[in-house]
Parts: C-alpha cells; structure tokens; sequence
C-alpha cells in the first residue's frame, strides 16, 4: 500500500467512527434509560401483587428530597391464613412488606400527581412527601408523573386506580 492509500483509509475510518460512537453512546444512554423505567414498573407491580397476597394495604410513600419510593405495610394473619403446621396452633403472625426504590441522581419525578380518595399529596413545588396506597383487592389510588433523565430522555408513568396496572407513554 502507498502512504496516499493509509491516508485515505485512515480518514475514512475517522469519519466512520465519528458516526459510529454518537450512536451508540445515544443508543446505551436510551437502553439505560428503558432499564429504570421497566425497574419502575416493577416497583409498582409487585408492590400491588405483595398487597394482594398478603391481604393488607401498603402504603407507597414518594419522598422528593431523596428521589426514592418506599412501600410499606404489615398485617397479622390467624391460623387460617397460616401454613398448616403452624395453622394448628393458636398464634398468630406478624407479616411486614418493606421495599424502596431510590432513584440515580441523573433522574428525576416530574409532574407528579396522585388520585383517589384516600390520597394524600404533597405538592412538589412545596417538596413534601406524597403518599398513595394499594388495596387487598388490587386496586389503588391512581398515580402519575413523568420521569425524566439529564440527557433528555423522558417517560409518563401512569398507575390507574381501578386495576392497579402500571401503564408507559412517552410525554406529550
């Protein structure tokens, strides 16, 4: 090969890969972004299933100081709620669900609002704590906000009362 031909081949890989790296820095910020939003819903989805099977209300707590969701909830089963080993005795036992989702410090909860008749919101200009609940029978009080990343990613999160499905979309 000629010096001419390593020039010109050199030229075109850096313009190649000066394509090539923007694209798929985007695409892994993209990916990363869909990974906390599917961590999101399984928050949520699970938070729900907990509430079911144990039969109690749990409580899902939003705390804007520290971007974190914390659900919480305990009940007391009686022996007919109690394997049958156990179930034979007269106790009873004390069930407690605790989970928390702290958010990355690159994302953040906008537009937040909660509905329903027993929620408890907080404004978020005020940044105090938003409070909303899930039911033993699925349902909950309805949820939305929009989740937003630095690099401009964003997503509508949206929770409906009646079913306690956890629904995406992307912001109007």
């Amino acid at each position: 090969m000629t010096l001419i031909e390593m020039i010109v081949l050199i030229i075109v890989m850096a313009l190649l890969s000066s394509v090539a790296v923007p694209a798929f820095s985007r695409l892994r910020d993209r990916a990363a972004f869909e990974a906390k939003v599917a961590q999101v819903m399984s928050f949520f989805t699970q938070t729900r299933a907990q509430a079911i099977e144990l039969g109690m209300q749990v409580e899902v707590r939003f705390d804007p100081q520290s971007e974190s969701f914390t659900a919480r909830g305990d009940t007391t089963m009686t022996g007919q709620d109690l394997p049958t080993d156990i179930a034979a005795t007269s106790e009873t036992a004390t069930v407690l669900y605790e989970r928390s989702l702290a958010l990355p410090s690159d994302y953040r909860i906008e537009d937040l609002q909660v509905f329903g008749p027993e929620a408890v919101a907080g404004t978020m200009a005020s940044r105090t704590e938003t409070v909303l609940y899930f039911h033993e029978d699925g349902t909950c009080d309805g949820l939305r906000f929009t989740l937003v990343r630095d690099t401009g990613h964003a997503a509508v999160i949206t929770l409906w009362p009646t079913t306690g499905a956890v629904d995406v979309e992307p912001p109007s």
